[in-house]
């Protein structure tokens, strides 16, 4: 499924349960990534599943080694970030991060120190 990355489909809760623990990992096979997913584990097969669901997207890719397989992302974290940051902001912020910024800070208590880090990030984004 050749897809352009601004086109990349969005993962479901699953797959991006999966996606999170192999971008923490950077590579490993299928029972690596059983490992570092919380109790109760998933089985197997469900993961092995996963897995082939985000090849076919073009999320994942292999290498082979001995019998088995290695898994390691085909799309940095930041990129798929951005690509759902981007989404919610047209979905329900027609497109304005001030809008998504002041709909947060009225939904969430934000504290003084994350006020004063968000103007630091934008003094150094105007600067740049």
């Amino acid at each position: 499924m050749a897809t352009d990355k601004s086109n990349r489909p969005q993962l479901t809760k699953g797959e991006e349960e999966v996606m999170q623990v192999l971008w923490e990992l950077d590579k490993g096979t299928v029972n690596d990534i059983i490992a570092r997913m919380p109790d109760p584990k998933p089985k197997y097969t469900t993961v092995a599943t996963f897995i082939k669901i985000l090849e076919n997207k073009e999320f994942v890719r292999h290498e082979a080694v001995g019998k088995g397989f290695v898994y390691y992302p085909a799309v940095a974290k930041e990129e798929y970030a951005r690509t759902v940051v981007g989404n919610l902001l047209a979905s329900y912020f027609d497109g304005s991060m001030s809008n998504m910024v002041s709909f947060f800070s009225r939904q969430e208590k934000i504290s003084m120190r994350e006020l004063d880090e968000i103007m630091e990030i934008v003094e150094k984004a105007r600067k740049s």
